[in-house]
């Protein structure tokens, strides 16, 4: 469960949804539907009526510090992400492999082909990442460059 002080991991559900492509060619269609905590019984509910809902229960949510300033960009955002980075196996299932909250991890596994899903950050997760974010992260100064002075230096 999610701690008060600014811990850097905390374990969470993704839930999936599996529908069937309206295509006749088409693969299954699948959806992040979001992270426990964050959806109610209920939402969870309306998703399942949907179509297959796969839960994958103690995916590790880890921070690092290096990070920080990706995971303040995402804090900043109109609306938070989580993202979900999953490969299929050997029956076209799809499974786990990431779970984060820095867009520039989840754009290099999009990078190299592998299947990213994202979501609406939960308020409960927002508060987790705010902390974290607030103990760990410093912002660069930011130095204001001066421009060289090469035509004063030609007339002379």
């Amino acid at each position: 469960m999610i701690q008060d002080t600014p811990s850097d991991s905390a374990s969470i559900a993704a839930l999936m949804l599996k529908t069937a492509s309206q295509h006749p060619w088409g693969d299954d269609v699948w959806t992040f539907s979001g992270v426990v905590p964050g959806l109610p019984q209920s939402a969870i509910s309306e998703i399942e009526a949907q179509g297959e809902l796969f839960i994958w229960t103690d995916l590790a949510l880890k921070l690092h510090i290096l990070h920080c300033d990706s995971y303040y960009h995402n804090l900043g955002s109109a609306q938070p992400q989580i993202y979900l980075v999953c490969h299929p196996d050997d029956e076209a299932q799809l499974k786990p492999l990431l779970i984060t909250v820095d867009y520039d991890e989840a754009a290099s596994y999009m990078e190299t082909g592998e299947a990213v899903f994202n979501a609406a950050l939960p308020v409960e997760l927002c508060k987790w990442l705010e902390a974290f974010v607030l103990a760990h992260y410093k912002p660069e100064k930011m130095i204001k460059r001066r421009r060289k002075q090469w035509h004063d230096a030609e007339s002379k």
